[in-house]
């Protein structure tokens, strides 16, 4: 299994805010136009490939998160991706092979390591 990551600038986000803010963050099937599409908690290993996508509003200075994949509780691959002021998007993937069906999870992290969120599915028949 390979991880994948990719970014893009999103539109500009009002000012005023100086934290980093974890606006939207969803595994789903394929990111079409820089937009999730066919976001679930469970998905067919027929799939063939899972992302995680992650949007941030109001990013006062440019900085990096993880997106850190667990697969049985294991921790399978961490992809550091960058993500830069005002308001940004990024995503990673995965690819799935017949092994990889039961649960998973995806936790998003900050540059410290700090959990902003934990996103749970499941890989089945």
């Amino acid at each position: 299994m390979a991880g994948e990551a990719a970014a893009q600038p999103s539109r500009p986000a009002a000012s005023g805010s100086t934290r980093l803010t974890l606006a939207q963050a969803v595994v789903c099937e394929e990111i079409r136009d820089g937009v999730p599409a066919n976001s679930a908690i469970a998905f067919p290993v027929s799939t063939a490939k899972i992302y995680c996508f992650t949007l941030f509003d109001a990013v006062a200075e440019d900085t990096f998160v993880f997106h850190q994949w667990y697969f049985r509780d294991r921790p399978s691959s961490r992809i550091r991706l960058s993500v830069k002021a005002p308001r940004w998007s990024t995503f990673s993937s995965i690819q799935l092979r017949e092994a990889d069906r039961g649960p998973w999870r995806v936790e998003v992290q900050d540059a410290s390591g700090r959990v902003l969120k934990t996103l749970r599915f499941s890989i089945t028949d």
